[in-house]
């Protein structure tokens, strides 16, 4: 087991501020607002704050994956934008465990064969990831339907876990034993009492999300029972609520489609640029095709594209990856202006494939 560190509240942003990385934001709250904000622009009372909240409305992936970046230059543009992108160095503070899990997904996605996104691979090279224990769980998280937990335990170079006065450190990465080792000043060892403390804080978090999620049952095997259920009624009776929006493919921290397009940057000068993309637009699955016709889309329809989203998810990623493509945090619950909740709608695939099996 790792070596458990405590910090003490008032030495917290000292640590926070030894974390390698030019560019270093946190998860803060202030005036009642849940931020990504650099650590030395928030308060340490605002910074501690934020670690001992739920989970914020914003994922961390923008800092790994932009909503949008210059990807090439030409013409008379000058500058590398991959060399710019190797040479930041940032850390991430308060990845909650289910981002952390995320990352592990964007991992495979976009680090694995045949080839590695190269934007992505130097970001991630160069972030140090500082996770933090859920101490409260937000009313739509449903990591325990998943199986998961409500703290990190992969993906994170330290890892922190409130408690009362302060929190316990511990490294998870050889990056992070170096940063435990230059904060050794500002650390003591953990006494049992604080670990006990630390574990029944995760106890109180695990009970929470039993208790809220008690009413969702998810189905054992997605892969046999989401195609199963895809002619069923319920899914029209949600897709009624869906404005295609795409919000909910913006707050996810494991969505990573993206469009490219080129564009002027001066007289002569052009670049190549990249932004988020969602599966739920219209057009996103629209292909070319001859001048004056209409152009091939495998996902015309509203339902396919409502559809498509769940069943990549649970049906295709697992098939394919053997990964859900879901961590359970519950952003896209929040952000649905017609209250889509992903927990209802794999409660229903689950009563209606027990109904038919």
């Amino acid at each position: 087991m790792p070596s458990l560190k405590f910090i003490p509240d008032d030495r917290l942003v000292e640590l926070l501020l030894l974390v390698p990385g030019e560019r270093k934001v946190a998860n803060v709250q202030s005036d009642g607002s849940e931020l990504w904000e650099h650590v030395e622009a928030a308060q340490p009372a605002e910074v501690n704050a934020g670690l001992r909240a739920a989970r914020p409305f914003y994922s961390a992936k923008s800092v790994l994956m932009p909503v949008s970046e210059v990807i090439a230059r030409y013409g008379r543009a000058e500058g590398d934008p991959l060399d710019e992108a190797a040479q930041a160095t940032m850390a991430v503070i308060g990845v909650r465990g289910c981002e952390c899990r995320a990352l592990a997904y964007l991992d495979k996605v976009m680090l694995d064969e045949p080839m590695a996104d190269p934007f992505y691979e130097a970001r991630r090279k160069n972030a140090t990831i500082v996770g933090v224990d859920c101490a409260l769980a937000a009313d739509s998280c449903f990591c325990n339907l998943l199986g998961e937990t409500a703290y990190p335990e992969v993906n994170f170079d330290v890892n922190l876990s409130p408690i009362g006065g302060g929190l316990l450190a511990e490294a998870g990465s050889e990056k992070g034993e170096l940063v435990m080792a230059e904060a050794a000043s500002l650390l003591s060892d953990a006494t049992a009492e604080q670990v006990a403390e630390r574990d029944a804080m995760r106890q109180r978090t695990a009970e929470q999300l039993a208790s809220q999620n008690a009413d969702y049952e998810f189905p054992e095997d997605f892969v046999e029972s989401l195609p199963t259920t895809l002619e069923e009624l319920f899914w029209r009776v949600e897709l009624g609520n869906c404005v295609q929006c795409g919000g909910c493919t913006a707050v996810c921290p494991q969505c990573y489609c993206f469009l490219m397009f080129d564009r002027g940057s001066g007289e002569g000068a052009y670049e190549r640029a990249r932004a988020w993309d969602s599966c739920q637009f219209t057009g996103y699955s629209q292909m070319a095709g001859p001048p004056g016709t209409v152009k091939p889309d495998p996902r015309r329809d509203h339902m396919s594209k409502f559809q498509h989203r769940f069943a990549h998810k649970f049906w295709y990623n697992p098939l394919i990856m053997g990964i859900l493509g879901c961590v359970g945090c519950g952003r896209c619950a929040d952000t649905c202006p017609g209250g889509i909740d992903l927990r209802k709608v794999l409660s229903q695939v689950n009563t209606e494939y027990a109904r038919h099996g």
